[in-house]
C-alpha cells in the first residue's frame, strides 16, 4: 500500500464487537439480533476497507510488467472523483412542512444541524453505497438525528422490501479512548434498533458489555438507510460508486502511468551498449555506468588481438502511446461513472462549447436526480419519526399536516453559479415578480443575510412610499391629529 503523507488521518479506531452477544443483562431476543448484525457488519469490513483505500489513493499494482530502478510512487485520484463529482451535485437546501408545525421542524433541523450533516455524509454514502440516519429521544426530550456511514452501522433489509426501512439495525453511537483500549478509539455505546425497542450496549471493559433495553411504541425500527443505486431486492442497500470495473480501470491507469514514467526515464537518457570488451574493461564500465553514459567522450582499448570494442546507442521510445492509452482508459472510466473527462485531468484538443459541456455532465446529473428522489422519501421517514418524538406520539398517530414534510434540493443540472444565474435571469424575463423573490436571490448566489437585508430595505422603502402617498392626498394616518381633540 502506498501512503499519502499530506492527508490528515484520525487517531486509530478499532471496531471490535467481540463479547457483545454475552452482554450483562441481555435478553434472548436481543442476543439473537445482535449476533446476526455483528456477523453482518464483519462480512462487509474487508470490502469497505478496499473501496476506502481506492478512494484515498492508497492502492498499488502488484504486476507492472517491467522492472526499473525508479521509485514506484504512482497513485490515481479517479475513484475519489467518481464519488465527489456526484456528491457535489446533490445538495439539500431546506426542509419544510407547509401545512404543519414548521416551528417544531425548524427546531429539529437546527438542533441536529440536519441539512449540513446530510450534505457532509453524502460522500460516504456514495463510497460505501449507503448511509443511515438514526432517530432517538434525547435526555432533554427532543429528537436526536444522527447520520452514520457503513463504518459505524449495519442493518438487515426490511422483510417486505420497503426501501429505506430495515428489519433491525446496529449503530455505533459513541467511540472513545479508554484506559483499557491501548490509546485507540473503541466503541463504548452501541444502539440496537429493532421493532418497539432501542437497546443500548455499553462496553465497560475490553470485551465486557452491559445491555439496557429501551422500549418504544414504534413498530418499525427508527434506523433508516439512504442507498445509492439500489436495485430492488437484489441490492436494497445500494452499491458503491467504486465498483469492480472502476477499480480495474484505476489499476490499469496506475500501470499506464508507471510505464510512462519508465519510458520517460529511458527517453531522457541515452542507452549505450558495448560489445567486444575485455574482462577488465567490462568490470570498469559496470562500476562507472553513469559516468561513461553521461561523459562526452568514451575511450576503450582493443579487445586482445581482435577488433576493438564496439559502442552503439539504443533509441528511446516516445511517451505518446502511453498518453493515448491513458486517454482511452479515462474515456472508459467516464462512460462507467458519468464523470466528465476534464474532471479526470484529460484536456480536450479543442475547447468545448457550452452545449457540449452540458451534454458531458448530463449522465451524472441524471444519476444525481435519481438519488435525490430516493433520498427525499427517506428524509420524510426520518423527519416524521423525529416529529413524532417532538409531539410525543407514534408515526402512525402523527397529524397528517405534520407528516407532510418536504425536502428541497438544489438542481444538479445548475451545477455552477453561472448556470444558476443564467437560468434565474431567463425565468425573470417571463415572470416579473420572480426577480425580487427569495428563490431568485438563492439562485444568483445571495446568502441568507444578504437576502434578509434586501427584504428589510424593500419593506422600509415601501413604508416610506406609502407615507408619501398618504401625505400627497392630504389623508391623515390613523391615530394622527391633535392629541387633545375630543377630550
Amino acid at each position: 500500500m502506498l501512503g499519502k503523507p499530506d492527508t490528515w488521518k484520525p487517531a486509530q479506531a478499532i471496531v471490535d464487537l467481540g463479547g457483545i452477544a454475552d452482554a450483562d443483562g441481555i435478553t434472548e431476543d436481543a442476543r439473537a439480533w445482535v449476533s446476526c448484525l455483528a456477523d453482518e457488519y464483519s462480512s462487509h469490513t474487508a470490502h469497505n476497507a478496499l473501496v476506502r483505500d481506492y478512494y484515498d489513493g492508497r492502492v498499488g499494482v502488484s504486476d507492472y510488467g517491467v522492472t526499473a530502478d525508479i521509485p514506484n510512487d504512482q497513485t490515481c485520484h479517479w475513484p475519489q472523483k467518481a464519488v465527489d463529482a456526484l456528491a457535489d451535485r446533490i445538495r439539500l437546501k431546506s426542509l419544510s412542512v407547509p401545512e404543519g408545525d414548521q416551528e417544531a421542524l425548524d427546531g429539529i433541523v437546527a438542533r441536529n444541524d440536519l441539512v449540513s450533516n446530510y450534505n457532509r455524509h453524502l460522500p460516504v454514502k456514495l463510497l460505501y453505497g449507503c448511509m443511515a440516519a438514526t432517530v432517538t429521544k434525547g435526555a432533554d426530550g427532543h429528537a436526536r438525528v444522527r447520520f452514520h456511514s457503513a463504518e459505524t452501522f449495519t442493518a438487515l433489509p426490511s422483510p417486505d422490501f420497503t426501501d429505506g426501512v430495515v428489519a433491525g439495525g446496529l449503530a455505533i453511537a459513541r467511540r472513545e479512548r479508554t484506559p483499557w483500549s491501548g490509546g485507540a478509539a473503541v466503541p463504548t455505546v452501541v444502539n440496537l434498533h429493532v421493532p418497539n425497542n432501542i437497546g443500548e450496549f455499553r462496553q465497560v471493559g475490553r470485551g465486557v458489555w452491559a445491555y439496557e433495553p429501551g422500549e418504544t411504541r414504534e413498530p418499525v425500527p427508527t434506523l433508516y438507510v439512504f442507498s445509492h443505486n439500489g436495485i430492488g431486492t437484489l441490492a436494497p442497500f445500494g452499491r458503491t460508486r467504486i465498483t469492480e470495473f472502476v477499480r480495474t480501470l484505476t489499476d490499469d491507469a496506475i500501470r499506464c502511468m508507471w510505464h510512462m514514467q519508465v519510458s520517460g526515464a529511458f527517453y531522457s537518457m541515452a542507452k549505450l551498449y558495448m560489445t567486444g570488451l575485455t574482462d577488465e574493461q567490462f568490470d570498469a564500465v559496470m562500476e562507472n555506468k553513469s559516468k561513461y553514459q553521461l561523459s562526452r567522450l568514451l575511450a576503450l582499448t582493443a579487445a586482445g588481438d581482435g577488433p576493438g570494442p564496439n559502442v552503439g546507442q539504443l533509441s528511446g521510445n516516445s511517451p505518446q502511446p502511453f498518453i493515448d492509452e491513458l486517454r482511452a482508459l479515462a474515456c472508459q472510466f467516464s462512460g462507467a461513472t458519468g464523470v466528465p473527462l476534464n474532471s479526470l485531468g484529460i484536456v480536450q484538443d479543442n475547447p468545448s462549447s457550452a452545449e457540449a459541456i452540458q451534454a458531458a455532465r448530463e449522465d451524472i446529473c441524471l444519476v444525481a436526480e435519481r438519488d435525490i428522489e430516493a433520498d427525499k422519501a427517506t428524509l420524510r421517514r426520518v423527519l416524521r419519526a423525529a416529529m413524532a418524538i417532538e409531539k410525543n406520539v407514534t408515526v402512525d398517530e402523527l397529524d397528517p399536516a405534520d407528516a407532510g414534510v418536504m425536502a428541497s434540493f438544489a438542481s444538479p443540472m445548475l451545477y455552477s453559479l453561472a448556470a444558476r444565474t443564467d437560468s434565474a435571469l431567463k425565468i425573470a424575463t417571463v415572470d416579473e415578480g420572480f426577480a425580487g423573490s427569495r428563490p431568485f436571490h438563492e439562485m444568483v448566489g445571495f446568502d441568507e443575510a444578504t437576502t434578509a437585508a434586501l427584504e428589510s430595505d424593500r419593506r422600509r422603502a415601501q413604508a416610506v412610499d406609502a407615507v408619501a402617498a398618504l401625505n400627497s392626498t392630504g389623508i391623515e394616518p390613523e391615530g394622527g391629529g391633535d392629541a387633545g381633540e375630543g377630550l
